[in-house]
């Protein structure tokens, strides 16, 4: 998960707009186009403000969007480096108990540091919900094959160290298949009482998101997540362990990044998650701004997310889910925010 959620726009059309560069693209009439945001204050976000918003509800009962804007002292080409390599294993207050960048192509040796015989409760359930895993019956995202392969493998009296081997060699199948073949690649979750595509759910969720799939468009063409191979651009690959609402999960995710003029647009996916949700994306678009004697990146960051606990909320409900998602994102913001500025 490393995922970690981030968002921004601005209606400055004297300040931020006269200390723009000239030849640069307006951050703000770009904000103003595709984003929630219709005013921003350049100098409060370089100051360390972040505005958030929570997207309309979606159609599909599953998903739910975010949207965050903030700004980091650093140039876009050097907070969208930061933002592929950003390890968030120094902040305990993410949840993230392992964290480990992948080289393509991936090899099982990528997936040896996977420990499961870690003192948290987060770990002990996913542990116990591998061990109680048939070839039938699983309250994790699984295909019928890694089902079988899993109940085939293990005993109730199984090891932490056999159970990350297990998963171990589960994870690295999914990566290398997702490394040679895109999305196209990617099994179905298929021991839940339904089968779900985890790519289907993006592309869904993005059907739904006009603007934001315009914005992106050349960006999700060259990665293609609509489907027909491996991406034309290289992403960051990486696996993770986490907690999620305190229950212990497994991520897989690629970090693409392509620069368009001055400024870049990121795609963060997390194309296998163990359960609790069933996959994210997380968009960044990242300009140049300066406001009196500072100089940084503004940073727009859109969350896309779908969990079937999602199906079942309602009015308040979701409202509240969308809330506490904010509030996460905002956590995951500071952080890196706090990392910039400490290598300043």
């Amino acid at each position: 998960m490393r995922k970690l959620f981030f968002l921004l726009v601005a209606v400055l059309s004297g300040a931020l707009g006269r200390e723009t560069c000239a030849d640069s693209v307006d951050p703000v009439a770009s904000l103003r186009r595709f984003s929630d945001f219709k005013q921003v204050d350049a100098g409060r976000l370089l100051g360390g403000e972040i505005l958030t918003e929570r997207g309309a509800l979606m159609n599909l009962r599953t998903g739910i969007s975010t949207q965050a804007c903030y700004a980091v002292p650093a140039s876009p080409k050097e907070t969208a480096k930061r933002l592929r390599e950003w390890n968030p294993l120094p902040h305990p207050a993410l949840n993230i108990y392992q964290f480990q960048l992948l080289p393509s192509p991936c090899t099982a040796a990528d997936f040896k540091g996977l420990d499961f015989k870690q003192d948290k409760r987060a770990v002990r359930w996913l542990l116990n919900k591998t061990l109680a895993v048939t070839a039938d019956d699983s309250d994790l995202n699984l295909s019928r094959s890694e089902a079988r392969e899993l109940a085939g493998s293990l005993k109730k009296n199984s090891t932490p160290q056999e159970v990350s081997a297990c998963w171990a060699k589960l994870l690295c199948a999914r990566a290398a298949a997702f490394q040679s073949k895109g999305f196209d690649g990617l099994p179905p979750y298929e021991v839940s009482g339904e089968t779900v595509s985890p790519a289907s759910q993006l592309r869904l969720m993005l059907k739904e998101k006009e603007r934001i799939a315009q914005e992106f468009d050349a960006l999700i063409q060259k990665v293609k997540l609509a489907g027909g191979g491996a991406s034309a651009l290289t992403p960051t690959y990486y696996w993770n362990l986490f907690s999620s609402e305190g229950y212990g999960t497994l991520c897989l995710g690629a970090t693409y990044s392509m620069p368009v003029g001055d400024h870049y647009q990121l795609l963060d996916v997390e194309y296998y998650v163990s359960g609790s949700y069933y996959a994210s994306a997380t968009f960044y678009e990242i300009w140049p701004i300066r406001a009196g004697d500072k100089n940084g990146s503004l940073v727009w960051r859109g969350d896309l997310f779908s969990a079937p606990g999602l199906a079942h909320t309602k009015g308040m409900e979701r409202i509240a889910y969308g809330a506490i998602m904010l509030l996460e994102i905002k956590k995951g913001i500071r952080a890196f925010h706090d990392d910039i500025k400490a290598s300043q």
